[in-house]
């Protein structure tokens, strides 16, 4: 009987690690992209609080991701960005790897059902709406879902304070995630009726570890902002409404969602498992959270969708309806009863297009390593390797990659918006882009740039009067010394003065 049992673990190590590397490699399939990729040109660099302390956007501390910048800036002073990016990438990636085969043994179900739905929840993009996604990037939030998966982990065994620690790690590195993860953990163990004690040592050990990011929040909040409303409602309707406005998510994708936590509280309402009724009634928190952004944008609370109370409830319904699939079908007595729910699954499997979806990260991760740089990263290396270091440069806001090639100072950036200074940030858009207004969030970046391209030499001068300006990279002709050239961009000197 010892040795069966001894077998049997041995057994499930190596079907748990088999399990790992073959997940592990469709990750790399599908989001190892060459370091720097996406929010990693911005992220990466906050790294080192020593970076361009000319530059108006990195001239303040970035409160909200204070922990993660000040852990991981230590390596940082060590290794290159690019070094730190690939073992941040992959550290994230194995702990979350590892959280998730954990989670999904909660189901009863095989390693390899557990491995087949993480690969479809990837191929899915993570996300049915909101484009929220754990697996990517190295940045404050994947490193907050490593806390939380763990403590999602911890809680369904029953093992509260070191769970309720990681959960106030989670809040800690990334408040966004982790504040209504907090919430519906506790809501969740409440109607699980555990005694109150527990719960109360549970929010004291959460409040605890979340004091890094209680902390920083509320320092940056006590800076009031006076078009505080105008300011939220530019970010949620033209900044990103992909995350924050749900009423430009697709609709199909909104019932389907609903449609998934359906079939998940039918099949599990009924367990006698602590762990899957922990779990379902955390997703059900996690839904009402949704539509409670949903009420925020009905109203145009949009101060209050900055919370993002839609950024979970996306991604853990469609991987637990894809690990409650794989458990509830093959348990359900009737054969037709069966068969109703097998074609219920396929259906929104097919719908949501795993192949096209998938294929279409794995090309995207495969143009990523392609080494030919475009005429504007051409532009701002020149300006890395010939321009003073303190020189600041007048260039289109709408490029995310503008500080890592560039390695000098910029007036504002499209993509980077300071929380604490919005009002400031949109004023010096609208001068560089002579205040165009932005028709939607999916070519505002195209507009952005496209309107720059249009400033004329008055308005040019006014920008660079007011702001002492050396250079400038623009499509646009002017009579300033033009002093580098691409295809498409030029580099002007503003300043003669200037020293190269």
């Amino acid at each position: 009987m010892l040795q069966n049992t001894l077998n049997f673990r041995e057994d499930s190590r190596r079907f748990f690690w088999s399990s790992f590397l073959f997940l592990l490699f469709f990750v790399f399939l599908f989001h190892g992209k060459s370091v720097p990729f996406s929010n990693e040109f911005i992220y990466l660099l906050r790294l080192d609080p020593n970076f361009l302390p000319n530059d108006w956007t990195f001239s303040k501390p970035a409160n909200e991701h204070w922990l993660f910048n000040f852990l991981f800036g230590l390596p940082a002073y060590i290794f290159s960005i690019e070094t730190v990016g690939w073992l941040g990438r992959i550290a994230v990636w194995c702990a979350c790897l590892i959280a998730l085969l954990k989670i999904g043994k909660f189901w009863r179900i095989p390693f390899w059902a557990i491995s087949v739905s993480i690969v479809l929840w990837l191929a899915l993009t993570q996300s049915v709406v909101g484009e929220e996604w754990i697996f990517g990037g190295f940045e404050a939030k994947t490193v907050s879902y490593v806390c939380l998966l763990f403590a999602l982990c911890g809680f369904a065994r029953e093992k509260k304070l070191t769970s309720a620690a990681l959960l106030g790690l989670a809040f800690s590195f990334h408040p966004a995630v982790g504040f209504w993860a907090a919430f519906a953990v506790g809501a969740a163990l409440l109607f699980e009726k555990i005694p109150l004690v527990d719960l109360a040592k549970v929010a004291v050990v959460t409040a605890v570890f979340s004091l890094p990011a209680l902390i920083a929040v509320f320092t940056e909040q006590t800076i009031a902002s006076v078009n505080l409303y105008e300011d939220w409602r530019y970010i949620v309707l033209f900044r990103a409404p992909s995350n924050l406005d749900p009423f430009q998510f697709p609709k199909s994708g909104m019932i389907l969602l609903f449609a998934m936590l359906a079939f998940n509280f039918i099949a599990l309402k009924k367990s006698q498992d602590f762990a899957l009724r922990f779990l379902l009634k955390f997703q059900i928190v996690l839904g009402a959270f949704f539509l409670l952004g949903l009420a925020f944008r009905a109203f145009e609370l949009f101060p209050l969708l900055r919370s993002m109370p839609m950024r979970l409830f996306p991604v853990f319904t469609l991987l637990f309806f894809l690990f409650t699939a794989f458990y509830f079908v093959p348990r359900i007595a009737s054969k037709t009863n069966k068969l109703i729910a097998a074609i219920f699954v396929l259906a929104i499997i097919v719908w949501l297009n795993p192949f096209g979806k998938g294929w279409s990260q794995i090309a995207q991760t495969t143009q990523s390593r392609a080494t030919a740089r475009d005429d504007f990263q051409k532009a701002a290396i020149w300006i890395a390797e010939n321009t003073p270091q303190n020189a600041l440069v007048i260039e289109p806001p709408s490029r995310r990659e503008v500080w890592y090639f560039s390695k000098r100072a910029t007036l504002v950036s499209y993509y980077y918006p300071p929380y604490d200074r919005l009002t400031e940030w949109r004023a010096r858009i609208a001068e560089l882009t002579d205040n165009v207004e932005v028709s939607n969030g999916d070519t505002a970046a195209a507009e952005l740039e496209s309107a720059f391209n249009r400033l004329s030499a008055t308005q040019i001068d006014k920008i660079k009067q007011k702001y002492g300006a050396n250079f400038l990279v623009s499509r646009a002709t002017y009579s300033y010394p033009v002093v580098f050239a691409t295809e498409t961009y030029k580099v002007y000197q503003l300043d003669t003065n200037t020293e190269n």
